[in-house]
């Protein structure tokens, strides 16, 4: 795999560094306030200065400043969304792999910021991309991001592996995608193609994730990395489930934007009082959301993370407790055909009672762990 932009010129370590100082510099300035105009416009220059993609990797891997690295990636993006047209296919392949392998390399750095800047770039070029990649060239890159969320190369890896899944999710959902002076029909395609064949297998990691620690994140006594780990894998799937799933809808359905599939109008106060919207992504989810029992797996967790911690004040408001909530609540608003029809009478209509009247607590989850879902489930 490239690990960074093709130049076939030698470099100039003296004007590299020269360079890297340069914005250095100019961080400076804008933190201390002193001239920030000519500051931000040093900066600016390197985002529009032709193939600036040698400068800005030395930078990102020889500068001690967060900030100027930080520059330095946004710089990477301008740059090749706007030269897109004039980048070879190694090249831009190579500059997605470096923003990988940066992001996965650098895992356990503590300019946090920093890293989901560089995985938002990555993001945002591979979507660039995506319509003129093959399918092998997307599967070297997922093969690398799914190596790291299974936690093959630790837990750094594997929190960063998550990290790079939330932006690719964000940048291919139309709600939350950056501009890149494409047409709506570029996004459209986009979208399209991550729900049919990739959304379901990164559900599928995240939930792996997850799963793979909460037993020692249940049988330690105190707080551990794993639970950051957790709380991001269910972040990410709850980010997937609220992804506009068009490809599972008919046309009758996408245009009847006003009514539930039960019949009921999806009025603003039906939509204040749900406090979450329908999720039907389609038969083909069923075996990885209802009959694996996933939903009986969360609520098991969420039960047992209660029952520990309970005793302690921070409860409520911990991330791994409101990741774990807020996913209980999405499963609540599943409907359409990803049911059996043996259970779409009585299941559907029993999660979407709780989501209507059940507060998103503790108490929720003493209905929801009921006889009745248990026993469906």
């Amino acid at each position: 795999m490239n690990q960074s932009y093709q130049n076939t010129a030698p470099p100039d370590l003296a004007h590299l560094q020269a360079t890297m100082r340069t914005i250095e510099l100019a961080c400076s300035s804008i933190q201390m306030h002193v001239n920030p105009s000519a500051a931000e416009a040093t900066i600016l220059s390197l985002s529009q200065s032709p193939q600036p993609y040698q400068a800005c990797q030395f930078i990102l891997e020889n500068s001690q400043m967060p900030n100027a690295r930080f520059q330095a990636a946004g710089a990477i993006r301008d740059a090749a969304i706007r030269e897109w047209g004039f980048l070879s296919t190694d090249d831009k392949k190579g500059l997605i792999s470096f923003c990988l392998c940066f992001v996965m390399q650098h895992a356990s750095s503590a300019e946090g910021y920093v890293q989901a800047k560089v995985a938002s770039v990555a993001a945002q070029l591979l979507k660039r991309g995506w319509l003129e990649f093959t399918a092998a060239d997307k599967g070297t890159f997922f093969s690398q991001v799914n190596q790291a969320v299974a936690g093959s190369h630790g837990l750094d890896m594997q929190f960063a592996g998550i990290i790079f899944l939330e932006s690719l999710v964000s940048e291919f959902s139309p709600s939350t995608s950056t501009a890149m002076g494409l047409p709506k029909e570029f996004h459209d395609q986009c979208q399209t193609s991550l729900e049919l064949d990739y959304l379901k297998s990164l559900y599928g990691w995240a939930q792996d994730a997850a799963s793979s620690v909460t037993n020692r994140i249940i049988a330690s006594d105190s707080a551990i990395p794993e639970a950051k780990v957790c709380s991001a894998a269910l972040r990410l799937m709850l980010q997937i489930l609220n992804w506009d799933f068009r490809c599972s809808k008919s046309t009758v359905e996408i245009g009847r934007r006003g009514m539930g599939v039960l019949g009921v109008k999806n009025d603003s106060y039906s939509a204040r009082k749900t406090e979450c919207n329908l999720v039907q992504p389609g038969p083909s989810w069923c075996d990885v959301l209802i009959t694996s029992g996933h939903v009986g797996w969360l609520l098991r967790l969420y039960g047992a993370l209660r029952q520990k911690f309970s005793c302690k004040g921070y409860w409520l408001d911990c991330p791994l407790a409101v990741s774990a909530r807020k996913l209980i609540v999405q499963f609540c608003s599943l409907t359409g055909n990803i049911f059996p029809a043996v259970l779409l009478s009585g299941l559907v209509c029993f999660w979407h009672m709780v989501c209507f009247y059940c507060e998103p607590m503790p108490r929720m989850m003493d209905l929801m762990d009921s006889h009745v879902l248990r026993s469906a489930v």
